[in-house]
């Protein structure tokens, strides 16, 4: 829920997993897909992918065995990462024909309508595929349901089905209870939903596994406001600001909240690294130490106190 830049949220991560590789051209293997899983959602897409570029070797593949059923799968995901979904989806519809319950060829059908902005449509695969995966003993481990459940609350929450995806989005998180992006949307069903509260706690967990989380803090402000508590929105304003890396802004908004709200720890942690990214690291240990004071088990506030006094203890 890296994490490199976010991407871009607000478009509904529409380039945020796509779906798992092969680890060879004709077999689709359970193994490959955590590979692709962690490489979609946490690396820079102007990275070099993991795979090589095999289209055509996979074309003649299907072309040579047409019911070759891996292959074929193989090869629509092969169409999903390149951003062809129509060909993506002409070879899965092929596979779902014969095997109206093919795990992978669900999974590959229900992104591949995500991807192409049809949400709609892909909420009956997704459902069958995450109905089919919850009857595997390993199911409370399994990332492919995890990843499922997170792509139908995705689409739930597009088609204004609130409810449905704030259950399908808990249940992923049942999974992987690490999963900031999840925990992202479930804070904006919850937002849709009218429940603030609900999302606010939401989006400050996701911050507690991707400190520049842009998007949640964005959603603390959207929260903080509904709930009326403006000083901390004024917080969470300048959290988008430190996300966004505009670290005077960020400076001044953190300065009005710890001086509004004294007893807030994350006030005094966003200032903390705000002054660090400032290079001003003797008032950077003050807040860091302060936010410590107030909160003792917070990681990152001590992992930043600890950063920060390595610098001063090597400048003297």
């Amino acid at each position: 829920m890296k994490m490199t830049p976010r991407l871009n949220l607000n478009d509904q991560q529409q380039l945020t997993r796509l779906v798992w590789l092969m680890l060879a051209a004709v077999v689709l293997l359970a193994a490959t897909f955590g590979g692709y899983y962690y490489f979609d959602r946490y690396v820079h897409l102007d990275d070099q992918s993991p795979i090589d570029q095999n289209v055509a070797q996979l074309e003649q593949v299907v072309r040579q065995n047409p019911e070759d059923t891996d292959a074929r799968v193989g090869l629509a995901q092969t169409y999903l990462q390149n951003g062809r979904y129509d060909q993506a989806l002409q070879q899965i519809e092929q596979v779902l024909e014969a095997y109206p319950d093919h795990h992978g060829a669900l999974f590959v059908q229900g992104i591949a309508y995500v991807q192409s902005g049809e949400t709609a449509a892909s909420i009956e695969p997704l459902a069958k595929l995450v109905v089919l995966r919850r009857e595997s003993p390993m199911a409370q481990t399994d990332n492919m349901l995890e990843t499922g459940l997170y792509y139908l609350g995705q689409s739930y929450l597009d088609v204004g089905r609130t409810d449905y995806a704030i259950d399908a989005l808990t249940e992923a998180l049942t999974i992987n209870h690490t999963d900031a992006d999840a925990m992202y949307l479930l804070g904006q069903a919850y937002n849709q939903d009218n429940q603030p509260d609900m999302a606010l706690a939401q989006y400050q967990n996701a911050v507690r596994f991707v400190p520049d989380f842009t998007e949640a803090y964005q959603g603390m402000v959207d929260s903080y406001t509904a709930l009326s508590q403006p000083n901390h929105a004024i917080y969470a304003q300048g959290m988008v600001a430190f996300a966004q890396q505009d670290f005077e802004t960020a400076r001044a908004n953190l300065e009005k909240a710890v001086a509004a709200l004294p007893e807030f720890a994350p006030a005094f942690l966003g200032l903390g690294i705000t002054y660090e990214q400032l290079g001003l690291l003797t008032d950077a240990e003050n807040y860091l130490t302060h936010a410590l004071a107030l909160d003792p088990d917070n990681f990152l506030a001590s992992h930043a106190l600890g950063r920060v006094q390595h610098i001063l203890a090597g400048q003297n």
